[in-house]
């Protein structure tokens, strides 16, 4: 019942202005066992401290739906030019940090990693998905949001790169990134929408980081893939996005056979 009224919900906040990613935070709000877990988090490239400043601001549901007490979940800003931001709560630190060249990224282990729209200024992304799993502890969740510049339009392929854009992503690369970095592809989520240029992804740590010449066929062999992608791969020796299905959090299904955009 409860995720019924959250797919409800979804359904409500889609149609308001609000990004992705907001959608995906007011989401994952209502699921209180989820957020007790929670003691650390890190929003890697947080800029203004919007969405971190979400995360340290939430708190239980009582039984009657108001909000309870704080969960105050310690929240870590990371960004190049962040520190000057001044912490609306005592659960907040910043700090100012190149993800391309500084080490090390965080001090403790977190549960939770929200990394929003900074793939693409990333020079090495499957060595910073590394890091990242280092940072994380086993079993925490990990929230992507990447560009995916590239596109088919009235049967013409089309693409672009903002200036500072190093990367740009589909959904199968995502996968393999991920796979490769330990973080589990069997159960995750994906949301890549038809003719919208945004891959949105929720996985979590399951292992450590493989070595990154590691091919689709050994992480078959190794039971590392789901039955979908494992099916793809036999047929191809790749991974492609025709036959692929992903499912989002509201349970909204992807069927990649039909769209490719």
């Amino acid at each position: 019942m409860l995720f019924v009224c959250a797919q409800q919900a979804w359904k409500i906040l889609e149609l308001t202005n609000i990004t992705l990613g907001e959608q995906t935070l007011e989401f994952l709000n209502q699921f209180d066992d989820f957020k007790r877990s929670i003691k650390h988090m890190a929003d890697l490239g947080c800029g203004n401290g919007a969405h971190l400043e979400y995360w340290a601001n939430m708190r239980d549901i009582n039984e009657d739906g108001e909000p309870g007490r704080y969960l105050d979940i310690a929240c870590h800003g990371i960004d190049l030019n962040c520190e000057h931001i001044k912490p609306q709560r005592h659960n907040i630190t910043y700090k100012n940090h190149d993800l391309n060249t500084d080490t090390p990224m965080l001090s403790v282990k977190v549960d939770v990693v929200w990394c929003h729209d900074v793939m693409q200024y990333i020079y090495s992304p499957v060595e910073f998905l590394g890091r990242v799993n280092r940072a994380m502890t086993m079993g925490g969740m990990l929230y992507l949001n990447v560009p995916s510049t590239v596109s088919v339009l009235q049967h013409r392929f089309q693409n672009y790169t903002p200036a500072q854009h190093y990367n740009t992503f589909t959904v199968t690369q995502i996968l393999y990134l991920l796979a490769l970095n330990g973080f589990d592809v069997k159960d995750y989520y994906l949301q890549k929408r038809k003719f919208e240029d945004v891959i949105q992804v929720v996985v979590y740590k399951e292992r450590d980081p493989l070595p990154y010449t590691t091919t689709w066929y050994s992480m078959v062999e190794q039971g590392i893939v789901n039955a979908n992608m494992e099916e793809i791969i036999m047929q191809n020796g790749i991974l492609k996005d025709q036959g692929l299905v992903t499912t989002w959090l509201d349970g909204t299904v992807q069927d990649y056979r039909w769209h490719t955009s």
